[in-house]
């Protein structure tokens, strides 16, 4: 019976996957079972096959540029800027391929460097409104990196680092990274932000959980307070090797920072 149950299920939902009668092949999972599912597994699907998008290279978008150059619609400076901003930006982002007009060239799409001065920005208000003081460590190997040290009112430290338009953020046993802004505009997405107030401010933790006989952890949560249950609001996981670990818990403690005399 439970045999007959799980191939019912599985053969309506390959069905409905497939574009397959859902009905005839559901009864057929009752009947025949497990056949029924492998014979579905085997037939090849319905559904119109949608060819694949050709993939942009770097050499593809600079040979294009050149060609451009070659028939005379755009200069050698604009190729130049051309080649240096697909240099500069990933070619799996939404860019236009080989701009061909000098208006283009000039409004085209940004390059990391962009994120810089908003990102910094970002940094500089968190401290601010938290009144802590940070540094500008030069030995990190990130664009842009601050770092809040343990200080009255911060009893953990914190880095923060940008690094091609994702932040980054890290402290003793704990790292989230890649928090996409989504704008260079944008210094700090919303959400790690919301994260890092409510950690300064006391209202805020970091969950980790770290596998046994492992000193990095699979598992980091920012978490909030939202009536009166704890929130995710920006996490990293993995899978760990062995299904036993530990589980710490990360708060700002103010309290046993002594007063500087």
């Amino acid at each position: 019976m439970l045999s007959m149950f799980v191939s019912t299920i599985l053969s309506g939902v390959i069905a409905a996957l497939r574009d397959r009668s859902v009905v005839l092949w559901t009864i057929l999972g009752v009947l025949s079972g497990p056949i029924a599912v492998a014979l579905l597994l085997c037939l090849p699907s319905r559904k119109a096959l949608v060819p694949p998008t050709p993939v942009r290279t770097l050499a593809s978008e600079i040979r294009e540029l050149q060609e451009l150059r070659e028939r005379g619609l755009i200069s050698n400076e604009e190729f130049e800027q051309g080649k240096a901003r697909v240099m500069a930006w990933p070619i799996a982002s939404a860019i236009r391929p080989a701009l061909p007009s000098p208006r283009a060239m000039a409004d085209s799409g940004w390059t990391w460097a962009n994120y810089q001065p908003a990102a910094r920005a970002a940094f500089i208000n968190l401290a601010q409104r938290h009144h802590l003081d940070l540094q500008w460590p030069d030995d990190v190997p990130y664009e842009v990196v601050c770092t809040f040290p343990v200080q009255e009112g911060l009893s953990l430290a914190i880095t923060l680092a940008l690094e091609k338009g994702s932040v980054h953020c890290w402290g003793d046993g704990w790292t989230l990274d890649g928090a996409t802004p989504g704008s260079p505009d944008v210094g700090l997405p919303a959400e790690l932000v919301e994260g890092l107030d409510a950690l300064i401010g006391g209202s805020g933790r970091l969950l980790v959980r770290t596998a046994y006989r492992d000193t990095s952890p699979f598992w980091t949560s920012l978490q909030v307070q939202r009536n009166g249950r704890w929130r995710t609001v920006r996490n990293q996981w993995d899978i760990p090797i062995l299904p036993l670990w530990r589980r710490t818990i990360i708060e700002n403690e103010p309290s046993r920072l002594k007063p500087q005399q």
